[in-house]
């Protein structure tokens, strides 16, 4: 939970601090959307009445002092984060997060490489967009994910995917059109890279 706190704190606050009167921190409503996230809450809506009903256990945790903000507040927050700092703090505590994970369960993570089309999302081309992800089998966590650019497909992802991860000490998996020599080169450079450092 301390670190979940520290990334929230971590995400810079775009609001005019200097100007208004603030009720709620960011790092609350930040907490209050990800708690109720991983509760199965999926709109706002859902989001608030998750916090006002366990208003009194986030009050214990100093979260909330002035209670749940409004869905107007929480609207404002979801649209004036910036969406890249957001991924690379974001990315950062994943990163801490999977460290912490390997290391309690203390086997050799297998990382799974995969792409998948989005379905029920279309992009102006009309088609869905397809997208490449790096998976810890043995954690359960999506560690990272790379869109595939337009007119181009995975194999031209995974590369930039790989540019993201550590896969020294670890098993990669991918299925038979991603074990291209160059993406098979790139992974034992990386290893290699990693031992001599």
């Amino acid at each position: 939970m301390e670190e979940l706190r520290a990334f929230a704190s971590s995400v810079p606050d775009f609001r005019r601090l200097d100007k208004g009167n603030f009720r709620h921190s960011l790092n609350d409503i930040i907490m209050l959307m990800i708690l109720g996230r991983m509760a199965g809450c999926i709109g706002r809506a859902e989001i608030l009445e998750f916090g006002r009903y366990n208003l009194n256990k986030l009050h214990k945790m100093g979260m909330l002092r002035n209670g749940v903000p409004s869905e107007a507040t929480l609207c404002r927050v979801e649209n004036g984060i910036n969406d890249m700092d957001m991924a690379d703090r974001m990315q950062q505590f994943a990163d801490i997060f999977l460290e912490r994970l390997t290391c309690a369960s203390r086997i050799i993570e297998i990382i799974c490489i995969d792409g998948k089309a989005e379905r029920g999302t279309v992009q102006e081309n009309g088609r869905s967009p397809d997208i490449v992800s790096a998976y810890s089998f043995s954690t359960g966590i999506t560690i990272a994910t790379e869109a595939c650019q337009e007119k181009s497909n995975e194999i031209k992802a995974i590369p930039i995917l790989l540019d993201k991860i550590d896969v020294a000490g670890k098993i990669v998996t991918a299925d038979a059109m991603s074990m291209q020599k160059d993406i098979v080169e790139k992974i034992r450079k990386k290893v290699t890279m990693f031992a001599s450092d």
